[in-house]
Parts: C-alpha cells; structure tokens; sequence
C-alpha cells in the first residue's frame, strides 16, 4: 500500500490495537514480528549484558497487567520500547495508565516524546436483522479470527521449564524438608493456573493440564506426609479435575497413587485399596509401574485384616517386581524405590499376622536402603523400617529384638520426621503395652520412651 519499511510496524501495532483489541505491549511485539523468548533476548542485549535476567515469562507478566501479571517499571518500558522500534509510551494504553503510580503517571506527561494516539477498542458491529450484506463483507474477518488462535502466551522453554522443575523436585523430596519442597511446588502450581488464563494451542494447553495434575498430585503427598490431610484431599480433588480435563491415562495413575497414600494415612485403608485398584485400570506402560499401586492396595486392605486381598495383591507384585527398578526417570518421585516397595509389602503382611514373611521383607528393605546413594535415601524409610521391624520382632515374641531395633530411633531427634514416623511410633506404644508385655520391665521402658518420642514431637 505504499508505506515505508520502517512505518509497517507501526501501523502493523496500531490495527492490533484497534481491530483486535491486542493491548498496546503485546501489539507492538507481535507488529516486530518477535516471540517472548526472541524479544528478551534482544532486552538483554539492549541493556550490554546478554547475560541479564530478562525471560520471556516476564515479557508476558508484562504484558498481561493492569488484569494480572507483573507492572513494568518505566526502565523496562523504555528498554522494550528501544528493541520494538518506538517510544515507551506507545507501549502504554489508557487501563494502564489507570493503574500507573502517580510518580510513573508524572513522568509520562512530563516527558516531551509523542505517545502513539491511544485509540480506545470500538465495539463490534451487528447487523440489524434481515440487513443484507455485500459478498466481499461476508467472511471478511474470518482469516484474523483464526490467525488469532496462533496466538499464545506459552512456548515450549516456559513447559520445559515447569517439567524441568518438577523433575528436580521430585527427586529432591528424599534430601529436602517437605516444607520447602511443598513452597516451591506451590509456586510451579501458581504459574500454571496464571498460563492457563490465557491463551495457547490446544497441545500447549493439555501440556499445561499434565504440569497442573502432577504437581497438585505431589503438594497433595507431601501434604500428607506433614499431617494436613485436610490440604492433602482438595489438592489432589484439584489434581483428578486436571487430568479429566487433559484425558491422560498416566496422570490419572498419578494422582490414583496419591490418592491412595493419603487415604491410607488418614485412616481410610478401604477407600485407599479401592483407589489403588482404580488406577491400575489405567494402563501406560513401562512409564509408571504397576508395583506403586499394587502395593497401596494391599496395604489399604491390610487396615481391615482383608488377609485374602492381602496376600493375593502381595502375590501380584511378586510376579512382577523388579530388583533392578531404581530411582531415576521422570516419574522416580511415584515410582518408589526397592527399599519402600519391600516396606510397603512387610507392613501388608504384618497387619495380617504374618510375622515371619513382614520380617524378610523388612530385611530386604534395609539392605536394599543401605545400598542406595544418599542422595537418593528417604529419610523417613530409617526410623520407619526400624520401627516395623521391632513390630514384627514383638509378633514373635522377641523383645529384645525389638528394643534393638528401635532404641536407635528414639536416640536420634524424630521431630522433623513425616507424620505417619510418628503414627507408627504410637502404634508401637501401644502394642508394648499389650498384656503379654505388661510385666516385661524392658516393654514398660520402651513403651514410656516411645510415648515420650511421639508427644515431644507433636507441635
């Protein structure tokens, strides 16, 4: 149409603005024909440190305010406009300068540099009923509808970056106070829910969804393993919303086998085993092993003394189990290690009164445990094994196998342990203080120093 090279972008970012509605920042990014992540570059070397901080997902909080998202400050506003070929205040739309602080609203009318007209959004027309219209208008704008679907205010760094993350976590939990895991878990939480306000191709969208379902999936876990079971249900509702929404075989396998270990530690051992069944419905292959929920759900039956399911669901597992199977891969925070697999079993067994078969499990589990790089050891599987162990010592009448076992626990600070730790230390008080120990000096000691574990460690 005649305009110069150098005028299009401009021109380009005012029809965004006008026709579409496209709010002045994101206009003028799309009119240089710039992605987020291409566009924070260019900030970066703006600035002389290629090396600056500056991220695509920033660009985007950037352009999402005053509705959401981050406020520029009127250097990044100068910066960005300095790589998008214009004057800061063409990046301001009337609603942003609304919301502007008095001393960034000053310095926007003090300063001498034009701002492009800021023209507000006209409303759409309708037709009037039974009004005709010419062929040519007919489908006009049906091209800039559907080139509005390409646009997105997600790429692949940004999922990258949320599955890099969870990754990380994920097998940080066996080294890291949950708590922490639980805080930066909530903020992966927070930047999915505030993507997936905006728009994205539908692949980039059920990518999202996946990200949502197995975070919420591990906060609801780890939830669980501080005591708030409470928290533990609605984050993992939130986590069976998502994957219903992505229609994900795997992530509904993920958020089963939360479901189940929350139920169980709550106290619902029948809702627990029915849950875990549930999930082995869903098969995925080699990605998530069955191993996980077969286990939960003979230890949910195992709450009840469901000896029968017990003992078919331990079978089960048998068949299947892989000594090899170890930490790694991108599902390693579900996919539980050799030495859990075997206390998880040992538990099952226990709570049906096989003893014997309990305390080979256990066995197993504490040198498959001491095997495994540190790095890799949940914190919580010592005390717990031990615990156990002393548990199935007291089932075949050996106290001062018992007290071997779990003296070490009691010398060592358990406070800061998962709350099934202390769980698990009451039930032990408890059965020291079953009839045939009664008259037992070392049982009454034992139990009174168990007792006094748990409660100190109560908050």
């Amino acid at each position: 149409m005649g305009f110069p090279e150098e005028a299009i972008p401009a021109r380009v970012a005012e029809n965004l603005v006008v026709e579409c509605g496209i709010p002045p920042r994101t206009a003028w990014r799309l009119a240089s024909e710039l992605s987020l992540d291409v566009a924070a570059h260019h900030y970066n070397a703006a600035t002389g440190d290629p090396r600056a901080g500056m991220r695509g997902t920033r660009i985007w909080e950037y352009e999402q305010w005053p509705d959401r998202g981050v406020r520029p400050t009127v250097a990044a506003l100068r910066v960005l406009a300095g790589v998008y070929g214009t004057n800061w205040k063409s990046l301001l739309g009337l609603r942003d300068l609304e919301q502007l602080p008095a001393k960034d609203l000053a310095e926007y009318h003090a300063d001498a540099e034009p701002a492009a007209p800021l023209v507000p959004v006209p409303p759409a027309r309708t037709a009037a009923r039974g009004e005709t219209r010419p062929d040519e208008e007919i489908g006009a704008s049906a091209l800039d509808d559907a080139i509005l679907l390409t646009q997105t205010n997600v790429d692949d760094v940004q999922l990258d970056d949320l599955w890099a993350d969870l990754d990380f976590l994920g097998g940080a939990y066996t080294r890291t106070a949950p708590d922490a895991i639980l805080g930066q878990l909530t903020v992966i939480d927070e930047r999915t829910s505030a993507l997936l306000k905006g728009r994205q191709r539908p692949k980039q969208t059920q990518d999202l969804l996946l990200v949502g379902a197995k975070c919420s999936a591990m906060m609801a876990w780890i939830a669980g393993d501080l005591g708030r079971y409470r928290l533990s249900r609605q984050l993992n509702s939130a986590a069976w919303l998502y994957t219903q929404y992505a229609d994900d075989f795997l992530a509904r396998r993920w958020v089963r086998t939360s479901q189940a270990r929350v139920a169980f530690w709550s106290g619902n051992g029948v809702e627990s085993a029915r849950l875990a069944a549930d999930g082995l419905n869903y098969h995925v292959g080699g990605r998530l092993t069955d191993a996980p929920l077969i286990l939960a759900e003979a230890r949910g039956w195992s709450s009840v003394q469901a000896e029968p399911q017990v003992l078919d669901a331990i079978a089960r597992w048998t068949s299947i189990e892989d000594p090899d199977l170890g930490a790694g891969g991108e599902d390693r925070f579900f996919n539980i290690t050799k030495d859990r697999r075997h206390y998880m079993a040992g538990t099952s067994l226990l709570s049906v009164g096989q003893a014997s078969a309990a305390l080979r499990e256990f066995t197993t589990a504490r040198e498959a445990y001491e095997k495994l790089p540190r790095e890799h050891r949940w914190e919580a599987m010592d005390p717990m094994i031990r615990i156990d162990t002393g548990r199935a010592h007291l089932r075949l009448g050996d106290l001062d196998g018992a007290a071997a076992q779990v003296e070490p626990v009691l010398a060592a600070d358990v406070g800061k342990q998962p709350d099934m730790v202390h769980a698990m230390l009451k039930v032990l008080a408890t059965e020291l203080n079953e009839p045939r120990w009664r008259a037992a000096a070392t049982a009454r000691d034992l139990a009174e120093a168990v007792l006094d574990a748990h409660v100190s460690a109560r908050p």
